[in-house]
């Protein structure tokens, strides 16, 4: 998904009693446990690295993310308590709560008895305060806690857990490794096989100096007395690849001497280093897809002999 551009980040949602949850990691590997390993493990191995993305409030006592916030009496320590918006009868000064104000559906003083009109005109709202319907006492502000939907735990702030979650997004160094060993490499040794060649399992290949070179792929192939050895490197880059990429496979092409050294540059070539691969009889296949370049190794493949 990453690769292919599809995602750009791995955004987790916060669920009330999980916490963090990843469906776009659950809906690949099938499991929310497997997720979290494989998580971990991309993590550990520098595949993906995590972002701050949000805290979750855990519970002190059993780790339970099914936290909620109540409002507590402060006289009783009842939770049944309303919130009531106070308003003022402005003849007689009389204050009280909403639902005092209220009679037979219609706006009324509770202490002189007379029907109000508009609000602000003959009354108006002055505040608000909490009345507990335990034990029907008032206060201006109630006593906030912490409660555990799971075990029944109260707790305050500085006894609370905060657990940190993350996102995550690919590391670039991952990025360009997958795509040089899925997306591009994977294809281009098949096609070598279907082709008579034989992948090496070591791509180190020694050089008439007694000098040992690495390449990205090695295939050797044998018809009748006739050997012959194809060798390949990758250079991938955000714009063009340089002609550094040139002059080190050529260095070890002119130690080495294949029967073909190719060069594969995704997206593209610089025009310097074109000039040169032509001067150093070096094959170069560019393209920013998977199948452009195999679509290029084939069709170079098919004029070796």
């Amino acid at each position: 998904m990453f690769t292919d551009k599809e995602l750009s980040e791995l955004v987790p949602e916060i669920h009330p009693a999980l916490g963090a949850r990843y469906p776009r990691m659950e809906g690949a590997v099938g499991d929310p446990n497997k997720a979290r390993t494989l998580l971990e493990q991309l993590v550990r191995t520098g595949v993906l690295r995590p972002k701050f993305y949000e805290k979750v409030l855990a519970c002190p006592s059993c780790g339970s993310k099914n936290v909620t916030f109540r409002y507590y009496c402060t006289y009783c320590g009842s939770h049944e308590i309303e919130k009531r918006e106070l308003y003022e009868h402005i003849e007689c000064g009389t204050i009280d709560s909403d639902d005092r104000f209220l009679k037979s559906g219609r706006s009324t003083c509770p202490r002189c008895g007379k029907v109000l009109g508009k609000l602000g005109v003959d009354h108006r709202q002055v505040g608000t305060w909490f009345q507990c319907r335990s034990c029907g006492k008032r206060f201006d502000a109630p006593e906030g806690k912490h409660h555990c939907r799971e075990c029944g735990s109260k707790f305050g702030v500085k006894e609370s857990v905060l657990d940190d979650v993350y996102s995550y997004v690919l590391d670039k160094e991952a990025e360009t490794e997958f795509a040089r060993e899925v997306l591009f490499l994977a294809p281009l040794k098949k096609l070598l096989k279907e082709a008579g060649y034989e992948v090496e399992a070591s791509n180190v290949v020694q050089g008439t100096s007694g000098t040992s070179h690495s390449f990205d792929v090695v295939g050797s192939r044998t018809q009748g007395s006739r050997k012959s050895m194809v060798t390949l490197d990758m250079a991938i880059s955000d714009k063009v690849c340089g002609d550094e990429h040139v002059i080190s496979v050529f260095a070890k092409t002119f130690d080495v001497s294949p029967t073909k050294s190719i060069l594969i540059a995704v997206p593209a070539l610089s025009d310097t280093g074109r000039k040169l691969a032509n001067l150093y009889k070096l094959e170069v296949i560019e393209g920013a897809k998977p199948e452009e370049i195999a679509e290029g190794l084939d069709e170079v493949l098919g004029k070796i002999s």
